[in-house]
């Protein structure tokens, strides 16, 4: 990050041959569309030689920011989308036989599916509460607010939840070596 900061572009590139399948996973879980998912993990990047100064190593790792950044950004292409509304691709598909989802090589399929693994093996040591929280947050889109009325329970309790659950999904991905 520093040497992003610096200017330095390789730097860039070398973040993200590193962590761009995890960040498409990301943003495919939030917007189930390949294409946006794509154009989102770009935007990322692109903000990241924006914002890089703004990282903070004591607040969490380089990949929890990148995650946290693309999070945000789905999060708000898909809130465009559904307010616009969408053309539905399932019909475009139908008439034009155009298929947009392209599999990627199989080194990024691999290192994508040990993430996950990482990630789900991670999720799996935290109570159920904080699990629902963060899977509900980060994989499907949905804001502290709207968890919280979607469980009956205060803003307060969904933001304690996340937070804890955040701090211990650190904790033990760190302790695994991540």
């Amino acid at each position: 990050m520093a040497r992003i900061v610096r200017g330095d572009s390789t730097a860039v590139a070398l973040l993200y041959d590193r962590y761009a399948a995890t960040l498409l996973g990301v943003a495919l879980r939030i917007l189930r569309e390949r294409a946006d998912a794509e154009d989102v993990v770009h935007d990322a990047f692109v903000i990241v030689g924006e914002r890089a100064g703004y990282y903070v190593a004591e607040r969490g790792s380089v990949v929890a920011w990148l995650v946290t950044l693309t999070r945000n950004l789905g999060i708000d292409r898909k809130r465009r989308r559904d307010r616009r509304g969408n053309l539905d691709r399932t019909v475009l598909v139908h008439e034009t036989g155009l298929h947009t989802d392209h599999a990627g090589t199989p080194e990024a399929q691999v290192l994508d599916a040990s993430e996950c693994s990482r990630m789900r093996k991670a999720l799996s040591t935290l109570p159920s509460q904080q699990r629902s929280t963060l899977e509900l947050s980060f994989f499907s889109g949905l804001s502290y607010p709207e968890i919280a009325e979607m469980e009956n329970v205060p803003l307060g309790t969904i933001k304690s939840r996340a937070a804890r659950g955040l701090l211990a999904l650190r904790n033990a991905l760190e302790a695994e070596g991540g």
